[in-house]
């Protein structure tokens, strides 16, 4: 990234940083908090209903996943204790002071972090979603549950989530991840001007303001790198970062990546960051509209029901676009259904001759796990570049 968008990005920086003071703030004013975990539940009705949006997905240090072992086994994700840990060693400064949580019952970890939020008395909505999103019955489910939560925001906040309100907040999410899509499509090019460590953080960054004030602080980045040229060597090898989620704050190993010589020129995530390929139509039935693109359109995640096949195609296709020369699977520990595509993902990079390192976090960065894990990413860097 050029020295110009390197300093807007740090600007950015700091308003996410002020970001828990300014909800305070507002809180006073009487506007209403809502938080939420995770890519199924629509930021557009939180914002239509005038309320602020809060993603809760923060990560990467070992001591909130421990904090909550009283109540959730150790045996569950490192990311769904952490969650309801920073909140119990009080490090979150926005959790208490939501007047609402809506959380995602996506499998038994997220299922467990709801429960932990009813059990510390927090005001919890939860929404289940179905992991066979094909069948009519689920996708039925899964609308019932928005138009419920939409009920749920309009009685909290006193305000009708009319059609022009909701159709104005769609539009100002979709410019939010149209501009994040320009800028990754930057990353096409060799060198990309913008590697994944910068680009997740983008994404980070990006749920953190108002709305339209994100969309011109990513609009001017776009801007600045469009210009430039890459930020990285020509000989850099180009990787695909793939699993389930980076959360705010985990970023260590995408710094081993880009640090050993390599390039994040790519991303297949589910959870944390923007779906620029996917935008809500504005027209006709708004909210079913939410639920078909949040449910059915987009790239399902690994724990839906017959969602590898498509999952494994839509990963090709990114190889092919982006040039990928190796794939760093990075998963948290426990994470079952996500070990279990790491392998089925692992035989496919075999038959397609693409070098592939799978790597395990439970957010334990000491010195005595930084020295294999550091090892290990760097021989892998290495090895693609004597391809």
């Amino acid at each position: 990234m050029n020295s110009s968008a390197r300093v807007l990005m740090s600007e950015f920086a700091k308003d996410v940083v002020a970001w828990p003071e300014m909800l305070k703030k507002e809180k006073t004013k009487g506007t209403k908090l809502v938080g939420f975990t995770g890519r199924y539940i629509p930021e557009e009705l939180i914002d239509a209903a005038g309320a602020r949006s809060y993603l809760i997905c923060r990560g990467g240090e070992p001591e909130p996943p421990d904090a909550v072992l009283p109540y959730m086994l150790r045996f569950m994700s490192p990311f769904a204790r952490a969650q309801i840990g920073y909140h119990l060693l009080g490090i979150d400064p926005v959790v208490p002071m939501l007047d609402l949580i809506v959380a995602q019952c996506t499998d038994c970890h997220m299922a467990r972090l709801a429960d932990m939020f009813e059990y510390f008395k927090l005001p919890t909505m939860k929404v289940g979603v179905p992991s066979d999103w094909y069948k009519p019955i689920s996708q039925d489910y899964y609308c019932r549950g928005l138009a419920k939560l939409k009920r749920r925001l309009e009685e909290m906040t006193g305000n009708s989530i009319t059609d022009e309100r909701l159709r104005a907040s769609i539009e100002g999410f979709n410019e939010i991840r149209n501009t994040l899509g320009k800028i990754n499509e930057l990353r096409k090019k060799n060198p990309p001007p913008i590697g994944g460590y910068d680009f997740i953080r983008l994404n980070h960054f990006s749920f953190c303001g108002d709305v339209a004030e994100v969309a011109g602080k990513l609009e001017n980045i776009h801007e600045s790198i469009r210009k430039e040229g890459g930020a990285f060597s020509e000989k850099a090898p180009r990787v695909l970062l793939t699993g389930h989620l980076v959360a705010m704050g985990d970023y260590v190993v995408l710094n081993l990546i880009e640090n050993a010589g390599a390039v994040i020129a790519a991303e297949f995530l589910d959870e944390g960051i923007r779906y620029p390929q996917w935008n809500v139509p504005t027209d006709g039935d708004l909210v079913k509209n939410l639920a078909e693109t949040y449910y059915l359109q987009r790239t399902p995640p690994s724990r839906s029901n017959y969602a590898w096949s498509q999952r494994i195609k839509q990963m090709e296709q990114i190889i092919a676009d982006f040039h990928i020369d190796g794939v760093v699977w990075y998963q948290l520990s426990f994470d079952e259904l996500y070990s279990l595509e790491s392998s089925l993902i692992a035989g496919r990079m075999k038959q397609m001759r693409i070098p592939f390192l799978k790597l395990e976090s439970s957010y334990e960065y000491s010195r005595e796990a930084m020295g294999p894990l550091s090892t290990r990413v760097e021989s892998f860097v290495e090895s693609l570049k004597k391809r």
